[in-house]
């Protein structure tokens, strides 16, 4: 009876141990973006070393390599990261909505969601790494699910679809500029929200 209950104690303990690793490492691999995404937002991929990264988490850079991979792979994974939220948050913004209403409803979504300048400025570090066909792969995908939650969620046309996202993309530069404390006519001009579903209620 003795022998048994020892031989099933240490695969329990030994399970136990795994799941606490496993528990650890989640914990560093979240720290590890945090800080990554701080910093490449910042910085660009090419801005920052692993290194600096790591010193600044308390880790050793070999162990970001094991849970990453390699630097390319990190900045992919906070870059994608931060495109999938701006997809979630606009997709969230247009349930029950469609068409016009939807897309205006996406489109405030979207404003908000640039306030915070991290979330911001990470696509657009990845854009400007597309150079690197592996990292355009990656941003051609988010774009791409970005582009399909616009479409689905507001049942537009592709050329409707065009002007949404092609006017987020100016919102993007806009923000990046931090037009809102630039005082001249182009950027008061520039800054003025413009409804998103104009060309859905125009068609309709």
């Amino acid at each position: 009876m003795g022998t048994h209950n020892s031989r099933c104690e240490y695969p329990l303990t030994q399970g136990g141990d795994v799941v606490a690793e496993r528990s650890t490492a989640e914990a560093r691999r979240e720290s590890i973006r945090r800080v990554a995404g701080t910093a490449f937002a910042t910085s660009g991929l090419h801005g920052v070393s692993v290194a600096t990264i790591a010193a600044e988490v308390g880790i050793s850079e070999a162990y970001v390599f094991s849970l990453f991979g390699n630097k390319r792979a990190l900045f992919i994974d906070v870059v994608v990261t931060a495109c999938d939220e701006l997809t979630a948050g606009i997709a969230a913004s247009a349930v029950g909505l469609g068409g016009a209403d939807a897309l205006t409803a996406m489109g405030r979504a979207y404003v908000g969601l640039l306030a915070d300048r991290q979330r911001l400025l990470l696509p657009m570090q990845g854009f400007a790494a597309c150079s690197d066909p592996v990292i355009r792969a990656a941003m051609q995908d988010a774009f791409g699910r970005l582009w399909a939650t616009a479409a689905r969620s507001s049942g537009s046309d592709d050329v409707t679809v065009k002007t949404f996202v092609a006017l987020g993309m100016l919102t993007n530069t806009l923000a990046a500029l931090d037009v809102d404390h630039i005082d001249s006519d182009w950027a008061r001009a520039a800054r003025g929200f413009v409804p998103l579903g104009y060309r859905a209620a125009e068609s309709g």
